[in-house]
């Protein structure tokens, strides 16, 4: 039987007691014997499921869970229902109903039932018991386990100025902070008794610890306070807000939870979110509990041939080698055991400089162009260094590699570039104006937007970055100089504007795959400190001074060339914000550690050579559906490199001509005047790209930034409906392109078969005419291909600016929203056409 969502009514702050139905008078006496007042209060605590209004009252669930509660333990006491059946109100309802349904097929009988009542009682009682008792908790993984818990605490909605929300338990494992309630009308899937999953591993209630950026309290009679990591918190809390690395806010009221669990939640939400060593990491534990099998996605540069097979790719095989100096990590722990030097440098010449250049990272390959030009990065030489000529040395061969007579361009990008403290600066300033969960202070920082936007200086840095890179390109392309870029560390922007200069340069990078190689290359092998700059471990002898997102400037910078260039690049902007939230899950063994030799210490340890096993970040499969890692796929992209459809546009073009041209000439070409000149659809534009950098093209990239911002989202539109849109374009050319080849084939088959000469010599040709080949897939999700098998979790979603990433929304918001869900939206677009069945027609 289906039963209705449940009412919400108001409730003193003593919840009201649950009453049963009519038909559980039996079950209220067998209760009364067995404490059933405690036991009604303990199940109002542990599932209350209800909102709390303005003055802060839980308003309990109405008749409909009495209903079933009291029909719960009924059936319980008629049918000895076994406990595993169901763990939670709503939980194995089918078990429930068919229970239900033979309870009161026999209820026409019962006066031939004789039912021991001293049994009956005892197996209620156990039986309740481990009912009431049987908490809610979060979906663990392996190696995985509860630190510290709380019941009746508030998870505020954002921006109702802390008044709305939702009551449940807070759970802090060793790997998240994880809110969990039995309000199933708070969840976007009524008929689910979980939270949305915001991917494979977490909900959209979860926190990664790892994710936790900074934590204020807030304590009754005080002001907000930020909780300084390593400190103990002795004050009971009255809120608790956490500030994420991915810019989003969560508040929890604990005025209804006892003083012990508020202070051994708050602590150990404290002492885990800044672990003071990386063996204290989640990663740690799971890595032992979890093997991961399987190749990698593209090559880790892990090996020399990886290394070999990238300069055979760029033809510079004859001037560059992979040296092996740094076997063990013997001359640098900073860098990788392999890399490519000039291939006059032998290897004790390496060895011999090392020493002299900062953390022994002396002048390695990044790139070459067609032409010869190469790209390399260094640290600086050090400053007490009295071997200036190892570094004269080491450029003299560079020169050499270079294949003409040219002089180097050394670039100091200490000069041209933000610095760490910089960019520290600039994203603590954005996330003061964008981090919030008050109405009023967004509002009031909403008067002066553009001005604090400005003060930020994060789209300055934006800019000087791509304007670096832009001058690099030209030297490199028009100039054919070898550019070395140096910088004091040469592990932050030497990778930064490296890897812009290679998208800008190499078609093969604008690709997932290969984008994904050169960042495991030029990031994640050649040494950036993702663990320091990201703050992933809390140490007292890390200075602030080192923490940067300066992978996320990264990101930023290429998320500008996407804006500029829509169809070069073969994946999306939820792509790149999916990579920037990845950094923060904790678990991949790609961003958690700041070189090659840190890493092999963290997998490899103790005398007995242990290895820990840990996924790569490039494996999208291990935390993302098939549905979700569609969204990266770009549909102009598509359509420019997979269908000519230059060639089909000029053809039509043609025959449009010819069969007006006469009526052009003769009667309108006083109007007309000349035929345009023939402009192609999707002409190819030049292979090296050249972003504009000017104040006036440069934005801030709202997904990533504003995507937890309520009142900055646009309800219906913004860049996820102009992907929508794209992908069903990019459908429909397909189906169409199909049907034309179809037509073509036909064409020719009967052109043949009135040709009695050719009709004997193309019988097989005939054969494979008739045996229509599939449509194309496309690899998009708004597509034929992907939306037919879309789940409901995604059907159920409502568009916004912040799609997919925005949670599905309850029923104590969807009345703030003026359109339908996803489903809808993609029937009124004219989606709901099966193009599977085109190949039939």
């Amino acid at each position: 039987m289906d039963h209705p969502r449940a009412s919400v009514f108001s409730a003193p702050a003593s919840l009201r007691r649950l009453s049963a139905s009519a038909t559980a008078s039996r079950m209220r006496e067998s209760l009364s014997e067995m404490s059933a007042s405690t036991r009604f209060q303990r199940i109002q605590r542990k599932f209350s499921i209800a909102n709390f209004t303005e003055r802060g009252l839980l308003t309990a669930q109405g008749s409909s869970m009495a209903n079933d509660i009291g029909r719960v333990r009924e059936l319980m006491f008629k049918r000895k229902l076994p406990v595993r059946s169901f763990t939670a109100i709503g939980q194995k309802r089918e078990v429930l109903e068919d229970r239900l349904v033979e309870e009161e097929e026999e209820e026409e009988d019962a006066s031939s039932l004789s039912v021991d009542k001293t049994e009956n009682k005892e197996e209620v009682e156990r039986v309740a018991s481990a009912f009431f008792d049987n908490l809610l908790e979060p979906r663990k993984l392996q190696g995985e386990y509860i630190i510290a818990e709380a019941d009746s605490i508030l998870m505020f909605a954002p921006f109702s100025n802390r008044k709305q929300g939702i009551s449940g338990h807070l759970f802090v494992t060793n790997f998240k902070i994880s809110f969990v309630t039995a309000d199933k009308s708070s969840y976007p899937d009524g008929d689910n008794n979980r939270s949305a999953q915001r991917n494979k591993l977490i909900d959209n209630t979860d926190i990664p610890l790892t994710n936790v950026d900074a934590i204020y309290q807030v304590a009754t009679g005080a002001r907000r306070k930020k909780l300084v990591p390593g400190s103990a918190v002795t004050t009971p809390t009255k809120h608790l807000e956490i500030h994420c690395k991915d810019f989003q806010t969560h508040v929890f009221g604990f005025k209804f939870t006892s003083k012990e669990q508020n202070r051994q939640v708050t602590n150990a939400v404290m002492v885990y979110s800044f672990p003071a060593k990386d063996d204290l990491l989640f990663a740690y534990e799971f890595g032992h509990k979890s093997q991961q099998e399987g190749e990698a996605p593209q090559p880790e540069f892990y090996e020399r041939d990886h290394w070999e097979r990238e300069l055979e790719r760029l033809q510079c095989q004859s001037m560059w080698r992979v040296a092996d100096v740094n076997i063990g990590y013997s001359v640098s722990t900073s860098l990788p055991e392999y890399f490519v030097t000039p291939i006059k440098l032998l290897n004790t010449d390496l060895e011999k400089a090392a020493a002299q250049f900062t953390d022994n990272r002396i002048p390695t390959w990044s790139y070459t162009y067609v032409n010869g030009a190469s790209l390399v990065r260094m640290s600086q030489i050090m400053q007490e260094s009295a071997f200036k000529w190892c570094e004269e040395k080491i450029l003299s061969a560079v020169r050499q590699s270079s294949g003409n007579d040219k002089e180097l361009l050394i670039l100091d990008l200490s000069r041209m570039c933000p610095s760490l403290l910089d960019v520290r600066t600039s994203v603590e300033r954005l996330k003061s104006i964008i981090m919030t969960d008050s109405a009023k202070d967004f509002y009031s920082s909403d008067s002066r937007w553009f001005n604090n936007l400005e003060n930020s200086q994060w789209l300055q840095q934006v800019s000087s970055c791509l304007n670096t890179a832009n001058h690099v390109v030209n030297q490199l392309m028009r100039e054919s100089q070898t550019v070395v870029l140096k910088e004091e560390s040469g592990c932050d922007f030497t990778a930064l504007i490296s890897s812009l200069v290679q998208l800008q340069l190499d078609p093969e990078f604008r690709t997932i795959s290969g984008f994904q190689s050169l960042l495991q290359r030029e990031w994640v092998v050649m040494g950036h400190p993702f663990q320091r700059r990201l703050h992933l471990v809390w140490s007292q002898n890390v200075a602030e001074t080192e923490q940067a997102p300066i992978f996320l400037l990264f990101l930023d910078c290429v998320w500008q060339l996407l804006q500029q260039f829509p169809s070069s690049f073969a994946f999306t902007e939820t792509y790149l914000t999916s990579l920037w939230d990845s950094v923060h899950l904790g678990l991949f063994d790609t961003f958690l550690f700041n070189s090659c030799w840190h890493r092999k210490k963290f997998l490899i340890e103790g005398p007995n050579r242990t290895f820990i096993s840990l996924p790569s970040a490039w494996d999208w499969t291990f935390h993302l559906s098939d549905e979700q890692i569609l969204l990266f796929n770009n549909p102009l992209y598509t359509l420019r490199t997979s269908f000519d459809l230059d060639k089909v546009v000029h053809s039509a073009r043609n025959t449009l001509r010819l069969s007006g041209e006469e009526l052009r000439e003769s009667r309108y070409s006083m109007l007309l005047g000349s035929p345009p000149p023939s402009t192609d659809m999707f002409a190819l534009q030049e292979t090296v790209l050249k972003p504009e950098v000017t104040a006036s093209l440069i934005k801030l990239w709202a997904q990533c930034f504003l995507r937890w911002i309520v009142p900055a989202q646009i309800v219906g539109g913004g860049n996820p409906s102009q992907y929508m849109q794209q992908c069903i374009l990019a459908e429909e050319v397909i189906c169409l392109q199909h049907k034309l080849q179809q037509v073509s084939q036909l064409v020719q088959q009967q052109a043949s078969e009135r040709n009695p000469e050719q009709r004997d010599g193309n019988n097989s040709g005939h054969l494979q005419v008739r045996l229509r080949a599939p449509r194309p897939q496309s690899g998009l999700v708004f597509g034929a291909t992907g939306y037919q098998s879309t789940s409901k979790q995604l059907s159920s979603l409502y568009i916004t600016s912040s799609f997919p990433f925005s949670p599905g929304v309850s029923q104590h918001t969807q009345h703030t929203l003026i359109c339908g869900p996803l489903s809808r939206y993609l029937k009124e677009t004219e989606i709901d056409h099966d193009y599977n069945q085109d190949t039939d027609d």
